[in-house]
């Protein structure tokens, strides 16, 4: 009696790891490669970019200009400069649009007036070409999400 239950255990453990192997072979054959998927998210999507930004940007003649950009939900904007040491202060209203991590201000009056590209918590800033300032000045020119 023994002996069949000593036989009857070696041929359960046989079937056991014998049974895992045709079963490893077979993942490893249906493993695909897959392409990269591209990346898909944009400021539209990802990013809450909404509320106010602030900060001081360079000026040519004056030490600077004290910016505040408000984002509103609706699709409007209100940017108030105020130009340091100078008696000057200017307030443009309008809509935005962004469109692939760039957001691009059209004042109610007039042509487009900047455009920034839409990072986490910041805006950068964009040149005329539409590239980011570059530079020792380049960290100037971001505006940092304040609400």
């Amino acid at each position: 009696m023994k002996k069949n239950v000593l036989i009857l255990a070696a041929a359960l453990a046989l079937v056991a790891c014998g049974g895992n192997a045709p079963k490893k072979k077979a993942a490893a054959e249906t493993q695909t490669t897959t392409a990269a998927v591209p990346d898909m998210h944009t400021a539209e999507t990802s990013l809450d970019y909404l509320g106010t930004y602030e900060g001081t940007l360079p000026a040519a003649d004056c030490p600077g200009i004290q910016t505040t950009l408000t984002l509103n939900p609706d699709g409007a904007y209100k940017l108030h400069m105020k130009y340091i040491d100078r008696d000057t202060e200017l307030d443009e209203w309008g809509r935005f649009t962004i469109e692939a991590n760039q957001l691009t201000l059209y004042p109610d009056e007039g042509e487009p007036t900047g455009s920034y590209r839409v990072e986490e918590n910041r805006l950068r800033m964009l040149d005329a070409e539409k590239q980011p300032v570059t530079g020792a000045l380049a960290e100037n020119y971001v505006l940092q999400k304040t609400k």
